[in-house]
């Protein structure tokens, strides 16, 4: 699964593109200063839970999660 490396983009670009991506999963956006829970809400979510996709709580930037669900979604196929 390829995803979106959110190192060039912000927040609100990086945010509506995953949303895109997995449009199926309703994630929808929001802004910045609540990155957390959509993060917690996309964790939440089926084939996410249980592809380990770590909840916000351990981060203190968006960007370093979603390093982190890069790396996670580049190594598993969830079109299974």
């Amino acid at each position: 699964m390829i995803t979106y490396d959110p190192r060039d983009l912000g927040w609100d670009e990086w945010c509506a593109r995953m949303a895109e991506l997995f449009a199926g999963q309703q994630l929808g956006t929001v802004p910045e200063e609540s990155w957390q829970d959509w993060a917690n809400g996309m964790q939440g979510i089926g084939y996410f839970t249980q592809s380990g996709v770590p909840d916000a709580r351990g981060f203190d930037d968006w960007k370093e999660w979603a390093k982190s669900v890069v790396g996670i979604m580049s190594i598993i196929n969830i079109d299974k």
